[in-house]
C-alpha cells in the first residue's frame, strides 16, 4: 500500500507540531531555538532512515526473500516505517549533534518529549486517511497522546524533572498506550500485517521493553537528581562560540562566580550553581545569549531580533582602580 499525498501532509504537520512544542520547551530550559533547527537538519532524516530499517528488519521476506525485490527497499513512497527504529536512530543522531555542538543531551531529550507525543497525534490521523487504522483507534490514540503531552509538561514543571526524566516518562506513557491500543487495531490493515512473536504482535513486545527501560531510567534518575540541570550547555560550547564569532552576541558564562579574589579570567569559577562541577555553563533565557535564539543557519533571519549583550568581564577595570595591563 503506497502512501497518499494526504498522509505525507499529516506527517509534515506532525513534524511541525513537534518542532513547535520542542522549541517552546527548549527555550524554557534556557536554550537557543537555533540549536533545535541545527540538530533537526540531521535528526529528521536519520529518523526516516531508522524507521525504514525497522520495517525492513521486521518484514525482510518482502524485499530479500525468494520472491522479494531488494530495490523496493529504497521505495519509501510504497510505505513501511517502524516507530521504534525511527526513535532509536533519531536519538543517536541527536546525541552525536549535541555532543559536537556542546549541548547537553538529557535536557534536550526532555525538551523533545512533549513535542514527540504531540506530533504523533497528526501521524495517527494520517494513518486513518490511508485506511491503516480504524476511526475508533485514531480517536483513542489522539486523546491518549494529547493527555500525555499535557501531563509531561505539567509533571515536569511541578516535580522539577530534568536529567532525561521527562523523556523517560514519555517512554513509559507512550509504551503503555501502545500496549492497550494494539487491542483496538484488530481488523485494521496495520494489525493484519503485524508480525507475531510468541502470540503477541512485535509492536507490543517492543512497547513492553520500552516501558521497562523508561521505568528503570525514571526511578534511577529520580534517586540521584531531584532538581533539573542548572544549564543546558557544556563549557566552551561550539554553538555559543559560533554565535559570538558571527557577532550575534558576546557570550560569557552567566551565574558563574570568580574562582578567587580578583580572578576574573574567563571560565575561572567555583560556584556549583554555575556548573563548575561538571564543566557546564548555566545560560538562562535572555541572559548572555540572543533572546530570540537567532542562529547562523538563518532559519529565522527575517525575524526582528532583540539581542541581549553581556559585557566581557576581562574588559573591566581592575579592583585597584588601574586600567588592565597590556599583557
Amino acid at each position: 500500500m503506497s502512501f497518499s499525498p494526504l498522509w505525507a501532509l499529516f506527517v509534515l504537520l506532525g513534524i511541525a507540531l513537534a518542532l513547535w512544542m520542542t522549541s517552546i520547551q527548549w527555550r524554557s530550559r534556557g536554550g537557543h531555538k537555533g540549536d533545535l533547527w541545527a540538530i533537526t537538519v540531521i535528526t529528521v532524516p536519520a529518523a526516516v532512515i531508522g524507521g525504514r530499517l525497522d520495517h525492513l528488519i521486521a518484514s525482510p521476506g518482502e524485499y530479500f526473500g525468494p520472491d522479494g525485490d531488494p530495490i523496493r527497499a529504497f521505495a519509501l513512497w510504497d510505505g513501511g516505517f517502524g516507530f521504534w527504529g525511527a526513535l532509536i536512530l533519531g536519538v543517536l543522531a541527536a546525541w552525536a549533534l549535541t555532543r559536537f555542538q556542546g549541548v547537553k543531551l538529557l535536557p534536550f531529550l526532555d525538551s523533545v518529549a512533549p513535542g514527540l507525543i504531540l506530533g504523533q497525534v497528526a501521524g495517527a490521523w494520517g494513518d486513518w486517511i490511508d485506511q491503516r487504522l480504524t476511526l475508533t483507534t485514531v480517536i483513542a490514540e489522539s486523546v491518549w497522546n494529547l493527555i500525555g503531552c499535557i501531563l509531561l509538561i505539567v509533571i515536569a514543571k511541578r516535580l522539577r524533572f530534568g536529567h532525561g526524566q521527562v523523556f523517560a516518562l514519555y517512554l513509559c506513557f507512550f509504551a503503555l498506550g501502545r500496549v492497550w491500543l494494539e487491542a483496538l487495531r484488530i481488523g485494521a490493515p496495520a494489525a493484519e500485517d503485524a508480525r507475531m512473536v510468541v502470540g503477541l504482535p512485535l509492536n507490543v513486545w517492543s512497547a513492553i521493553i520500552a516501558l521497562l527501560i523508561g521505568m528503570i531510567w525514571l526511578v534511577a534518575s529520580r534517586a540521584r537528581h531531584r532538581t533539573p540541570e542548572t544549564g543546558v550547555y557544556l563549557r566552551e560550547a561550539r554553538t555559543l562560540q559560533r554565535r559570538r564569532g558571527r557577532g550575534k552576541h558576546d557570550f560569557e558564562p552567566v551565574g558563574v562566580a570568580p574562582a578567587a579574589s580578583g580572578d576574573t579570567r574567563a571560565g575561572a569559577h567555583t560556584d556549583p550553581v554555575g556548573g563548575s562541577v561538571d564543566g557546564s555553563v548555566s545560560v538562562p533565557s535572555g541572559e548572555g545569549v540572543d533572546e530570540n535564539g537567532m542562529h547562523s543557519f538563518g532559519f529565522f533571519g527575517a525575524v526582528t531580533s532583540a539581542i541581549s549583550i553581556v559585557p566581557d568581564v576581562r574588559g573591566r577595570s581592575r579592583e585597584d582602580g588601574r586600567p588592565p595591563s597590556a599583557d
